[in-house]
């Protein structure tokens, strides 16, 4: 994966302090890791990821980061000014099992829907992130 953020992000965030970040379906961190290659100061406030091995390649590369665990068990998000998600693909990825990602289907890819889920708990709260970044899927387009 190779994730490139351009531009300046500063009148965005007019920010003096570090960045708030958390990462949803994190893997190994590809978000964070864009945002330490692009120099954005931050800091993970958690990260959602329940594989063992990608949970422990995080802690390489990143350091301990309170991993939220499960998605569906989330209640809350942390207050953060930065969400960042890639739900898993394979249910709608052509090269996958094309099953789709409708809500309630218990595909993989369904689980995007529990960030929807968690924004608008964030919202009743008022601490919606200023800001969210997602990858694309072709077929979802």
């Amino acid at each position: 994966m190779n994730i490139e953020l351009k531009g300046d992000f500063s009148p965005v965030f007019k920010r003096t302090q570090k960045l708030a970040v958390v990462e949803l379906f994190s893997g190994i961190g590809g978000y964070a890791e864009a945002l330490r290659r692009n120099k954005m100061e931050h800091e993970l406030k958690g990260i959602s990821e329940i594989n063992k091995y990608a949970i422990e390649a995080y802690k390489m590369l990143h350091g301990d980061v309170m991993n939220l665990g499960d998605i569906t068990t989330v209640d809350k998000l942390p207050k953060v000014d930065l969400l960042c998600y890639s739900a898993p693909c394979t249910d709608i990825s052509l090269a996958g099992s094309m099953k789709g990602m409708d809500r309630n289907s218990n595909t993989a890819s369904s689980l995007l829907w529990e960030v929807e889920r968690l924004l608008i708990t964030s919202k009743e709260s008022e601490e919606l992130p200023k800001l969210s970044v997602s990858n694309r899927f072709k077929i979802i387009e």
